[in-house]
């Protein structure tokens, strides 16, 4: 068993209520408004549902769902428990999860104890209990639950899994494929205009930070006249003049002054500071005549270094960028034409590797195919057998499987297999699609035999089913219980009905009872004896009143389930 015990407390109409489950088949019952489907309620919030500050009891401010597992046998459930830090050595392997719903202000989680978050609360749920709604017959007239329920009774999930993912990488080449083939004129286009810039620039033979250094010649070169005649002028009249020039002047009087500079620091200052001065002009007489030396007046020089500079200038123009970016302008579009020169040839290896997927596709589906017929003929026989137990003799159950009719391979994200149940519910009928031949009760029961029947190699240790015996009676709904019961061996089964024959099969049964007091309604959860059991069945039977005639009938319906059970 899983569930041990549920507590409720100020939630919906439930002040507080709280029930202990055992292993095996138990039956919850109770009038019609009685708070049935609150206690599911519940237990789908504390399983991880979506809370509502309307869940809250009118007049108080929290709710607070309790629910303690066993999970001493469950050992996927420990490792998950371990995995997160959340395990409670000292509790024996008991799970207790509490959801705290307030009436303004966020729901909390806690996990034995410590908080969690609401994802890993539904994460646990799943491993601990499994519930069948009383609607879920429903689900059976879409085809992707026909899909589902085959791949469950196939345990291909990691099958389908990776089915998932081959089809989303072929559909992103398909489509990098088809963006490809929509760009492939632009792209010639943009091609023919890059090679002919790159040429152009390849052409220039480009260097580094060229143009500055012919700029500078250039402006030596066209002022090399002048730039000549002032240099001779400057050299003339600091250094080559014989009776006034600055360097014999300033060494004069070094001379003098040195003579005299111990006598007075200023005249000591003004001496150093001549002798600077002389060294400086020194120098500048070296640089002048390296200038000088520089200087020329080639035409034919000045012509070429003008022919370069004015290109680099037009190119700078055209590329809108400056001379010294030239180079790196280069580079970028060299880069740029290499990359469309690579797509050319990306199409074909795109085609490539889109054949292997869909090769690898193909064969992963065709072997999904196998595995899905062959839970598919065994769960028709099972759902077949159940039918004629269930009011349906001669009925037939059949999954149909089949796949498009064309050359391609069809790829979704479940394979190839189009999937469909199909029912005949009478002998000599043919079979027809399940939506368009079962009637409301027909589908309720063949719903229920699906449910029964997955349930049987179901790992979850909790299997809850909420009226999923509407639309049945009579000697159906014994067969139902006994369906019901049987499971019970294998796990623990708790079943909301509202009919006797299911009631009385159930190992232990709970009433559900609405109470009003001082203005105030409020639901109970009570485990019933054995006396208390009779009574709930005679209600049951009869309605409103119950007659001697029904409380008989209720102790033999008790007395036959227990001597069958035995």
């Amino acid at each position: 068993m899983a569930l041990i015990e549920l507590s409720i407390n100020n939630f919906a109409v439930i002040k507080a209520a709280e029930v202990e489950f055992n292993a095996g088949f138990t039956v919850v019952s109770g009038e019609t408004g009685a708070g049935k489907s609150i206690i599911l309620d519940a237990l789908n919030l504390v399983l991880g549902a979506r809370a509502e500050s309307a869940l809250v009891r009118h007049g108080e401010q929290t709710s607070e769902i309790n629910a303690t597992f066993d999970a001493s046998s469950l050992y996927h459930v420990q490792t998950w428990l371990k995995d997160r830090d959340l395990s409670n050595p000292d509790a024996n392997n008991t799970v207790l999860i509490r959801r705290v719903v307030k009436e303004n202000g966020p729901t909390k989680c806690y996990i034995n104890d410590t908080p969690t978050t609401l994802s890993s609360l539904k994460e646990l749920g799943i491993l601990l209990v499994d519930i069948h709604g009383q609607h879920e017959h429903q689900s059976l007239l879409r085809k992707g639950t026909h899909r589902t329920i085959i791949d469950e009774r196939a345990n291909t999930t990691q099958a389908v899994s990776q089915i998932a993912l081959l089809a989303k990488n072929i559909q992103q080449i398909q489509e990098e494929l088809e963006t490809l083939t929509q760009t492939a004129s632009d792209n010639k286009d943009h091609l023919d205009l890059l090679d002919f810039q790159l040429n152009e620039l390849v052409e220039a033979q480009l260097i580094e930070n060229e143009f500055d250094a012919l700029q500078q010649e250039y402006d030596i070169l066209s002022n090399a006249d002048e730039l000549k005649a002032k240099i001779e002028i400057a050299l003339e009249v600091l250094f080559d003049r014989d009776d006034n020039n600055v360097s014999s002047a300033l060494g004069s009087q070094i001379v003098k002054l040195e003579k005299i500079k111990s006598l007075d620091s200023n005249v000591a200052s003004a001496h150093d500071l001549i002798a600077s001065a002389l060294a400086q002009v020194d120098e500048a007489q070296v640089e002048l005549n390296k200038a000088l030396r520089h200087v020329d007046g080639d035409p034919e020089r000045l012509a070429d270094v003008e022919a370069r500079r004015d290109l680099l200038i037009n190119l700078a123009r055209k590329h809108r960028c400056s001379e010294n970016e030239l180079l790196a302008r280069q580079k970028k579009l060299q880069l740029e034409y290499d990359e469309l020169i690579d797509g050319d040839a990306k199409p074909e290896r795109l085609k490539q590797q889109l054949d292997s997927l869909l090769k690898d596709y193909q064969s992963q589906a065709d072997d999904l195919t196998e595995k899905r017929s062959v839970a598919a003929k065994a769960l028709a026989d099972e759902i077949s057998t159940q039918m004629q137990d269930l009011g349906m003799q001669g009925g037939r159950f059949e999954v149909q499987i089949s796949q498009r009719a064309d050359d391609k391979p069809h790829v979704t994200q479940y394979g190839q297999d189009e999937i469909e149940f199909l029912v005949s519910t009478n002998t000599g009928m043919p079979l027809k699609p399940l939506n368009k031949t079962a009637s409301g009760g027909e589908l309720s029961r063949i719903s229920l035999a699906i449910q029964v029947i997955a349930s049987q190699s179901s790992s979850t240790p909790t299997l809850i089913f909420d009226e999923v015996d509407v639309g049945v009676g009579g000697g159906i709904a014994q067969i139902v219980g006994e369906r019901l019961r049987k499971l019970g061996q294998n796990a623990q089964v708790i079943c909301i009905t509202h009919l006797p024959q299911v009631a009385a099969l159930g190992a232990q049964h709970v009433l559900v009872e609405k109470h009003t007091e001082s203005g105030q309604t409020s639901t109970s959860l009570t485990i019933l004896d054995h006396d208390q059991r009779i009574n709930e069945l005679a209600r049951m039977l009869g309605g409103i009143e119950i007659t001697e005639n029904t409380l008989i009938h209720a102790r033999e319906m008790l007395s036959n389930a227990t001597a069958s059970a035995a």
